[in-house]
């Protein structure tokens, strides 16, 4: 189990059991359903802070990373969904004027840009910008205009633009530590390629030996039939020697037999 899922199986736990936390703040709901959403997404959006400010004292960077994953979820979540609906429902309702339609469109916009400021690991948390004018901040608004004529010059100035010690000390670095990495990935490529000449290589010793195999296989099938022979012959051969030592042993016999009776017939005789 890794981190994201640890986080996703506390956070369904933590829902699950929401209802019977004594601490949790509930709206009461009115009478205006626009109103009620907006309530709803203005806690979901408050939660997105919390654990905005939380992730960012987050020393684990691994752990950071996973959070501020899940952040983005929820923050794509409100406003591809969210939002959206909360636009609709402020278009809609009784006895509206064009005015309350506008009030409660800014609202929204308000919101959106507030989900859109929470920090995530990847954007930033907008400031809140200051309209200036003439190189001054304005009071009351303003498109942003920046005067030339009050800068010191240094801007416009070609020594401003040049290296400095810390610049080309950072720059020498950052080609060294880019050269050590170039290094690196020349050696991880000069690897991989030895590995694959090996895997080659052995591709084809296993194809060699599947080929040598499949003749071993063949030669011990012939050989295996040429035994079956062997031994059919050699049991046909065993047969005929019975049949031949008894046949002799029987005209032996017989001769003994001859023998003896002639000797009986002289001797009685």
């Amino acid at each position: 189990m890794n981190v994201v899922d640890v986080v996703q199986r506390s956070q369904a736990i933590y829902k699950k059991y929401e209802k019977y936390d004594t601490n949790a703040v509930t709206r009461e709901r009115t009478d205006d359903p626009f109103q009620d959403e907006l309530n709803l997404v203005a806690d979901k959006v408050q939660d997105l802070q919390l654990r905005s400010d939380e992730i960012a004292v987050e020393k684990n960077r691994a752990l950071k990373a996973a959070l501020n994953a899940e952040l983005r979820k929820s923050k794509a979540t409100l406003l591809e969904q969210a939002i959206p609906l909360l636009e609709k429902m402020a278009k809609k309702g009784k006895g509206l004027t064009p005015e309350k339609i506008q009030s409660r469109l800014a609202q929204v916009d308000e919101l959106r840009q507030t989900v859109e400021g929470i920090s995530d690991g990847v954007h930033s948390a907008r400031k809140p910008q200051r309209p200036f004018t003439n190189g001054s901040p304005a009071r009351g608004g303003g498109e942003v205009t920046i005067d030339a004529g009050d800068m010191d010059g240094r801007y416009t100035s070609t020594d401003y633009y040049k290296h400095t010690d810390e610049t080309r000390a950072f720059q020498q670095e950052w080609g060294e530590a880019k050269a050590r990495q170039d290094q690196q990935l020349e050696s991880i490529e000069t690897g991989l390629g030895h590995l694959k000449e090996i895997g080659a290589a052995m591709n084809e010793e296993l194809q060699r030996h599947d080929i040598l195999i499949n003749e071993v296989d063949e030669k011990m099938d012939k050989v295996t039939k040429e035994l079956q022979t062997n031994n059919m012959r050699l049991k046909g051969l065993v047969t005929k020697m019975r049949s031949t030592r008894n046949f002799v042993v029987d005209v032996v016999l017989i001769c003994v037999l001859l023998a003896i009776g002639l000797y009986l017939y002289n001797f009685l005789k």
